[in-house]
């Protein structure tokens, strides 16, 4: 079967013959498409007028950082403005706030008795709205808080009071912060302190107990070392000195001449070196007296007495050995005689010979003691190297702890004084002078379009549910013959005015049935809210 080739006139046809049907059927549905239209659009009107105005007031607050520079006052409030803006809001819209708020400045008078509180703090809640106005990188710089109601100055003035919650709570919860940390500090300090004069205590009570054992007694030690051994040299020098005396009094008592009996007119002389000898003696004395017994001169004329005694004794033992016969029987005599002089002197040596025993043995004594302290003191140091270890460690927790803490204070009254970060009203809430909301004009708008988009939907449902043959086009369809001519539908004058009587009356009735309704549902919608 050959196609039918394309005809562009076909196509125009096709299309001019569509819109015309589209056409005749609002022509012929008008009053479907007109009535619902008219209805919802009056209906949404009269709604939209009756609405009540809703006004807004805003107040913007800025965040002023801490006007102290962090170098000098440290904060303690670590948590980051969005955060604390959060739990505020929170605080602050809570039922109990929101409640005192309430009945401060006495809103929703008109609905007390008739709507439960709950529904008033929560219709108060959802009128309250909190945005961040502007921020700089992570900082918020200011924020907004408003709030929506019906009377304008009623929602300026809770938009404010709004605002001096907000700011008031910030302070509260920085403050509050501050506050804690600082509390902490103290008890973290009273316990450190406690433990510090604990351990403390301990350490005092083992030095007292061991006071001669510590390291600063190594000093005293080692001079009172160097004193008691001068004081040992010097002991054994004069014993020294006394032995000789002693052995040269007994070479003289036994060389000597029997001593002169002045009764019986007998005498003797004494010898050269004996001379010598005692006036050496009176020269070491006259210079111990006048330099001491260390001094250069002291010692040498000690020597030179030594050698001469040396010399003297030396001499006896010659005279001794040559004239053993004589000297054994001068002995005897000198026994049978007695020297009281010499033997005194001997008796004194003696004595003190033994008198600087007794001390030498105390001053060793003292010096084997503070030997064994010295040594003592390397054991000692290192026993309390790990007590002072854990004391120093203490007190610098202690001083860190209490640094802290001072630093906690001052933040603390940084924020008493509100010269920490905090909450200022940049612009306070004004009353506005027109309203904030409904939008009557969109409403309204809204129903019409609303309403056109029902009635043709109706239109097309009420065509399509209709089979009757309207146009030689649609006869033709129906019975796939041509159709050659169509007798028009003709009505007369008295029709025409009826049909249009009748058209007037669905226009009124809608438009008064649409304006009931409107009525009905704004009074509902009123009582609601």
């Amino acid at each position: 079967m050959d196609k039918e080739p394309f005809s562009p006139h076909a196509v125009m046809g096709g299309v001019a013959l569509e819109l015309r049907q589209y056409l005749g059927v609002a022509k012929r549905r008008k009053l479907t498409i007109v009535l619902p239209a008219i209805g919802l659009f009056l209906a949404t009107l009269v709604v939209a007028m009756r609405l009540p105005n809703i006004y807004r007031a805003e107040t913007v607050i800025m965040v002023d950082p801490q006007q102290v520079p962090n170098n000098y006052v440290a904060t303690t409030v670590t948590s980051s403005i969005s955060d604390r803006l959060s739990t505020i809001q929170q605080q602050v819209l809570s039922p109990s706030r929101l409640q005192k708020l309430i009945d401060s400045t006495g809103l929703y008078a008109d609905l007390k008795g008739r709507v439960s509180a709950e529904n008033m703090i929560r219709n108060l809640q959802s009128s309250i709205s909190v945005d961040v106005a502007t921020s700089g990188g992570s900082r918020m710089s200011t924020f907004r808080i408003a709030f929506n109601g019906r009377n304008p100055n009623d929602v300026a003035m809770v938009a404010n009071q709004l605002a001096s919650m907000f700011i008031d709570e910030n302070l509260k919860a920085r403050e509050k912060q501050s506050e804690g940390t600082a509390e902490f500090l103290d008890r973290e300090l009273q316990e450190t302190k406690k433990e510090l004069e604990k351990k403390e205590a301990e350490v005092q009570a083992i030095k007292t107990r061991n006071i001669m054992d510590l390291p600063e007694s190594k000093q005293y030690h080692l001079e009172v070392l160097g004193n008691l051994r001068a004081q040992l040299t010097a002991s054994q020098d004069r014993v020294n000195r006394a032995q000789q005396e002693r052995v040269y009094l007994q070479s003289v008592m036994v060389s000597s001449h029997p001593t002169v009996d002045l009764d019986t007119g007998g005498g003797a002389t004494a010898s050269p070196r004996q001379s010598e000898i005692q006036k050496l003696e009176a020269r070491i004395s006259d210079l111990e007296a006048r330099y001491g017994p260390n001094h250069p001169d002291v010692r040498r004329a000690r020597k030179d007495l030594a050698d001469l005694r040396k010399k003297e004794a030396s001499e006896v033992g010659k005279t001794a050995t040559q004239q053993q016969p004589q000297i054994s029987s001068e002995v005897l005599a000198a026994e049978a005689r007695r020297n009281p002089v010499v033997e005194s002197q001997l008796n004194k040596l003696k004595q003190d010979i033994e008198e600087q025993a007794k001390i030498q043995a105390q001053l060793q004594q003292q010096i084997d003691f503070h030997v064994a302290k010295l040594q003592q003191i390397p054991i000692f140091e290192q026993q309390m190297a790990g007590m002072m270890r854990d004391y120093d460690t203490l007190r610098s927790h202690y001083t860190s702890t209490l640094d802290k803490k001072l630093a906690a204070q001052m933040s603390t009254a940084l924020e008493s004084h509100e010269k920490g970060e905090r909450f200022l009203i940049l612009d306070s809430a004004m009353p506005p002078t027109k309203p904030y909301a409904p939008n009557r004009s969109l409403i309204a708008l809204a129903g019409l379009f609303g309403g056109i988009l029902s009635g043709i939907g109706l239109a097309a449902v009420m065509e399509m549910s209709d089979e009757s043959v309207r146009s030689e086009y649609e006869a033709a369809r129906i019975t796939g013959m041509p159709v050659l001519a169509g007798i028009p539908h003709l009505m007369s004058r008295s029709e025409e005015r009826r049909n249009q009587l009748r058209a007037l009356g669905a226009v009124l009735g809608t438009a008064a049935c649409s304006l009931l309704v409107g009525f009905v549902v704004s009074r509902v919608t009123t009582l609601l809210s």
